[in-house]
């Protein structure tokens, strides 16, 4: 039986027991050697213990000989030792950090500005296991295989069901993996480097809603968590891409992932406030996008069109008295349809549309003169599309506008007076679409 102060291997003087499962041991050692501590990993060798389990031991022995990461563990040593039962030890670099998983149980919750940066970490990781010669799948990720230091710098451990992609195809295969973590292709012996990123994207969910995912709802085999926390869109978007059940529409690259995840991260950093040569302006935060068209006083006052119509209306009205002769009735009757025929002309140039974009609702609001005139709302993770649309019109008359496509319906805004160019519409589609994460 270990105890405390004793010595493996005559060099690693156990100091604390960290884990123990069945068959298997970890223990803080003092490295008489090398006077630094490390982490000591045991298989207890028994009539109850599978073959296989010493397979992947020794597996995990040869991979991380093999591995030189900062964010990674480094490999030390590898022995065997007998004491009563044989135990077999693998030595790494001892790590001073907390796992992701002893954070959960303290009630820690994570926020999004955290776990994106967790998740850019832990991306780089991947990226170089999985560009190795042949790649290496991780096919364990989860919060407790996770360190976060006091620097904030997040470590990648247990590499125990670690496989290289050289497994030949129809081998035989141990199911290896964290129920909830690991997608549904790895337990059928599939795995990927798609499934690490299911597994980082099932372990960030967790982060953000302190829900294991094996708990949450599903629909559809899909995680259920948008409702659970507030979260931009977009990064709503990438989790559910990196989520996703079946594995031909999930990210294929740890690459692809962390450029998208990079994407999104900067269209809410540095969208650009306003378009050159144009009044339209947006408010961005990771939780709200705002579009706002100002009414365009400056076109109203100098539009040559408005002070025809003003001017022209001075000499109506005039005649208008004269013709009426003081017919009162009939000067009211000729004085109201000149105010509607005005108003056809300058009204629609006075208009003040607010576009809002929320974690989970959409608004488009409409004011005339400061009075709404028309509201629309709608689910804004359901948005399927934005794109440029043209309405009001045929050929060159048609007038530009933005269309969010929400499954049969679709919602435009933008058409004013003047119309939008060609370019502030694109403009505002790929802003709308960065956000969103689409």
């Amino acid at each position: 039986m270990l105890h405390t102060q004793q010595v493996l291997h005559n060099r690693y003087q156990l100091k604390e027991k960290l884990g123990e499962s069945a068959g298997r041991q970890t223990w803080l050692a003092w490295d008489l050697s090398a006077q630094e501590n490390v982490v000591v990993k045991l298989l207890i060798f028994s009539d109850q213990m599978r073959w296989e389990n010493l397979r992947l031991f020794e597996r995990e022995a040869q991979v991380l000989k093999q591995l030189n990461h900062p964010h990674i563990p480094k490999y030390r040593n590898y022995f065997c030792v007998e004491d009563q039962l044989l135990y077999f030890g693998l030595v790494q670099e001892y790590i001073p950090a907390t796992s992701l998983k002893q954070l959960l149980n303290q009630g820690k919750v994570f926020a999004e500005s955290e776990v994106r940066k967790i998740a850019a970490h832990i991306l780089k990781i991947l990226i170089y296991l999985h560009g190795l010669s042949p790649p290496v799948l991780h096919r364990d990720i989860k919060p407790s295989n996770l360190l976060l230091s006091k620097g904030s710098r997040i470590y990648l451990v247990d590499f125990g069901a670690v496989q290289d992609r050289a497994a030949r195809e129809g081998a035989t295969f141990t199911v290896v993996g964290t129920y909830g973590y690991a997608p549904l292709e790895q337990f059928g012996g599939r795995a990927t480097p798609a499934s690490d990123l299911y597994a980082l994207g099932a372990t960030l969910i967790h982060l953000l809603t302190g829900i294991s995912p094996a708990d949450l709802p599903q629909k559809d085999s899909r995680l259920e968590f948008a409702h659970l926390v507030r979260l931009n869109p977009g990064f709503v978007h990438w989790l559910e891409h990196l989520t996703q059940p079946n594995l031909e529409r999930r990210f294929s690259s740890a690459q692809q992932a962390l450029a998208a995840l990079r994407t999104n991260q900067n269209a809410i950093k540095v969208a650009s406030p306003r378009l050159p040569e144009s009044d339209i302006w947006l408010k961005t935060s990771p939780s709200r996008l705002q579009i706002h068209f100002p009414v365009p006083w400056d076109k109203v006052i100098t539009s040559p069109r408005n002070w025809a119509v003003v001017t022209g209306l001075g000499f109506w009205f005039y005649w208008l008295w004269v013709m009426s002769s003081g017919w009162v009735w009939m000067y009211l009757l000729w004085l109201t349809g000149s105010l509607v025929l005005a108003a056809w002309f300058i009204l629609p140039v006075l208009v003040e549309t607010n576009v809002y974009f929320h974690h989970q609702q959409f608004e488009i609001e409409v004011k005339l003169l400061g009075f709404r005139v028309k509201q629309q709302r709608g689910n804004v993770l359901e948005i399927d599309k934005v794109f440029k649309s043209d309405s009001g019109g045929y050929g060159n008359n048609k007038v530009p506008e933005v269309t969010l496509a929400v499954g049969v319906e679709e919602y435009s805004f933008g058409r004013l007076k003047p119309p939008l160019s060609d370019d502030v519409c694109r403009w505002l589609v790929d802003e709308i679409k960065h956000w969103l994460g689409l």
